[in-house]
């Protein structure tokens, strides 16, 4: 039979990371603590907006849309109809497989006015890669006739791809890998979102504003330091008696060897440039099942304030749980 091309893999085919991530992961109280769910999520959201109108009696040029979230990702396995595939890469003397992992997610407001709606969807797919032998011919019928000589390794630093599609017309491809501890996560202390661009006022930062008609910045100290969430569920779990005692860490960028494209709208006002994500797997059983998820995202704004182009960050951070059948 010809072999067609994306093909069914199989689970044994991703990666140990994502083999680990695959099922539904859902923002649940963690063991112990009583947080962790939707009324009170380990999570936080800098958001910053182009914008010309005062708020608050100031015209910065922007505004902060700022908020805790909880949030639903399914990653899909076997029994969905998108589930892992191999893409294969041909590149003449061999080829480059990346095995793919689907996933679709859904976030909504935690606090503030728009509590409980949607404030994201995205989708896209964890990529394994690795090199290989490449069939000859279009539609290889002879598992044995490949190319001759021996592929050059995939490198170390390059093996995991997060390839990201996102509704606002943008695409991002972040490159990195993971590694695996026997031990809990140190998340370190995060690179604040200040300073914001010199030459504009950075007061929203600080300020606490939760009026309806202003609900910019509803917690100062998280908008200090995004990984604090992290920090804090990790803590509590230990208070609690369930110290995490194993982790996976995987790390990703787009400037190692990835890219972000803007819809041309986008690029004019207030395109994505960068975009980093580190994600913490962690078992609380010694290995035999990692069920918390923690992530933090580096996101890089260039927006448009009257004739200037200014950076900010949009940094993002949550700890999940994987949801449990029976």
């Amino acid at each position: 039979m010809e072999r067609l091309m994306p093909l069914k893999a199989q689970i044994a085919d991703l990666s140990h990371f994502q083999q680990l991530l695959i099922g539904t992961w859902t923002n649940q109280d963690l063991p112990g603590t009583g947080k962790g769910g939707p009324d009170s999520p380990y999570s936080y959201n800098v958001m910053p907006l182009p914008q010309q109108s005062p708020q608050n009696g100031k015209n910065s040029g922007y505004i902060l849309k700022n908020f805790t979230y909880y949030e639903k990702i399914v990653f899909k396995g076997m029994g969905d109809v998108v589930g892992p595939v191999e893409a294969p890469n041909r590149g003449g003397d061999y080829q480059q497989s990346p095995y793919a992992l689907f996933y679709d997610q859904q976030i909504r407001f935690a606090e503030g006015p728009g509590i409980d709606t949607i404030v994201h969807e995205e989708n896209g797919a964890w990529l394994y890669l690795q090199t290989e032998n490449q069939p000859i011919g279009p539609y290889p019928t002879d598992p044995q006739a490949y190319e001759p000589g021996d592929p050059e390794p995939q490198p170390s630093t390059q093996t995991i791809c997060k390839q990201i599609s996102v509704p606002h017309g943008v695409s991002v491809l972040a490159m990195g890998n993971y590694t695996e501890h026997l031990l809990a996560p140190l998340i370190p202390k995060a690179s604040s979102p200040e300073p914001t661009p010199e030459g504009l006022d950075t007061s929203p930062y600080q300020d606490t504003l939760t009026a309806p008609d202003d609900y910019q910045n509803p917690q100062p100290e998280l908008t200090e330091q995004i990984n604090l969430p992290l920090q804090v569920a990790i803590l509590d779990l230990f208070a609690a008696g369930h110290p995490v005692s194993n982790h996976i860490h995987c790390q990703v960028d787009t400037a190692n060897g990835g890219q972000v494209m803007n819809i041309p709208f986008e690029q004019r006002k207030a395109a994505l440039t960068g975009y980093g994500a580190d994600y913490w797997l962690m078992s609380l059983d010694g290995g035999a099942n990692y069920d918390i998820l923690a992530y933090t995202q580096r996101i890089v704004l260039d927006i448009l304030i009257g004739d200037e182009h200014y950076t900010f960050q949009h940094p993002t951070s949550n700890v999940l749980t994987r949801v449990k059948t029976m």
